[in-house]
């Protein structure tokens, strides 16, 4: 008995070991916990961020100084056609619409001053078609007898007046022109030509349409001479207008100031740029204008646009308060030019504020 019992105490401890086919909860291996220096959000909205992310994110950091700033003001606009430099084709009457010698003009299809786009053939209710052949027939009858009195005449030369000779001429004459008027008019067509020279922007014509007087059938324009056209509240702006840039789709654009109405239109006043060189626009393309003002200059911390979080006047910064630590700034800002803002409030001289990367910050969870 004693010899079974030492032979158990032998074989116990070797129960508790892995074996084939047999797997125990405690052999699984622990989850892995995060590195301890892995960027996270603190409890109070703050950011810790080792110094190894900092350099993988590649975040660049500026101190907050004051500059010599002048007053600024952003518009909204949208690019149209310089008008002198672009115009409209439109129906004089009533018409059916045929090609031109190269056929109907295409959107972007370059073209010369003065070329043929289309014809217009005049499109006559009946009534007034057959009035107007009466017309012509009453005309051609009146023409016929005419042309045969001033042959008579000339043939009585020197024993009639030459004073009624030259009468019946002239008559002759006069109906044949009001004849080949009215042959015109119903049968004959009118060319529709560019009138400068440029690109087709708009084309709104088909072969065999029929249109009013008065229809927008082509926009020609020169895509070199655009303008933009921004909407101020404020008449005063016109004469403090000093230097402009706009912004469209992340092109910045070289403004000159070309002149704005006195006449208000939808409570805003329109006022228009000449767009310096040939940007690849297209008309009623939107733009950000970004007008600085004549005047006295003043100091104003300045940021650049790529450190801000958000839009419109209340927008977001990083603050670097440590070498580890970034704290998250509501600031108040008025918009300076394209690349850069004036704080108006919520930032101190001297702060630190990450200007590259920032987004990437915003979105430690």
């Amino acid at each position: 008995m004693k010899r079974a019992v030492l032979i158990l105490a032998l074989l116990w401890p070797l129960s508790g070991l892995p074996h084939e086919g047999h797997q125990h909860a405690a052999d699984t291996a622990p989850a892995a916990a995060p590195p301890v220096d892995a960027p996270r959000r603190l409890a109070d909205g703050r950011l810790q961020v080792a110094k190894a992310s900092q350099h993988l994110w590649q975040l660049r950091t500026q101190v907050a100084r004051e500059s010599e700033v002048s007053a600024s003001v952003e518009l909204a606009g949208r690019v149209v056609a310089d008008p002198s430099a672009g115009g409209r084709v439109q129906a004089p009457f009533d018409g059916v619409v045929e090609a031109g010698p190269r056929g109907l003009p295409l959107p972007g299809q370059a073209v010369k001053a003065g070329e043929v786009l289309a014809w217009l053939r005049p499109s006559l209710p009946p009534l007034e078609r057959s009035a107007r052949l009466a017309a012509r027939a009453e005309v051609e009858a009146r023409l016929g007898i005419a042309r045969q009195r001033a042959a008579r005449l000339a043939r009585l030369e020197g024993s009639v007046a030459q004073k009624d000779i030259d009468a019946a001429r002239a008559e002759a004459d006069g109906l044949a022109r009001q004849f080949a008027a009215l042959g015109t008019a119903l049968d004959g067509r009118e060319a529709l030509r560019a009138p400068v020279a440029g690109i087709v922007a708009v084309a709104r014509a088909t072969t065999g349409q029929r249109v009013e007087a008065g229809a927008e059938l082509f926009e020609v324009l020169r895509p070199d001479r655009l303008m933009v056209e921004a909407l101020a509240y404020d008449p005063a702006l016109v004469a403090g207008l000093d230097t402009a840039r706009g912004e469209v789709g992340g092109t910045v654009l070289e403004l000159r100031f070309a002149g704005g109405g006195r006449s208000l239109r939808e409570g805003t006043l329109p006022l228009l740029f000449r767009v310096a060189g040939a940007p690849p626009l297209a008309v009623g393309q939107p733009v950000k204008v970004f007008a600085s003002l004549k005047g006295p200059t003043g100091k104003a911390l300045v940021l650049p646009r790529e450190a801000l979080g958000g839009s419109g006047e209340d927008v977001s910064v990083w603050v670097h308060e440590a070498p580890e630590r970034f704290a998250p700034r509501r600031l108040r800002v008025a918009a300076l030019d394209t690349g850069r803002v004036r704080v108006v409030s919520g930032l101190a001289a001297g702060e630190r504020v990450v200007v590259q990367g920032a987004h990437l910050l915003g979105g430690v969870r």
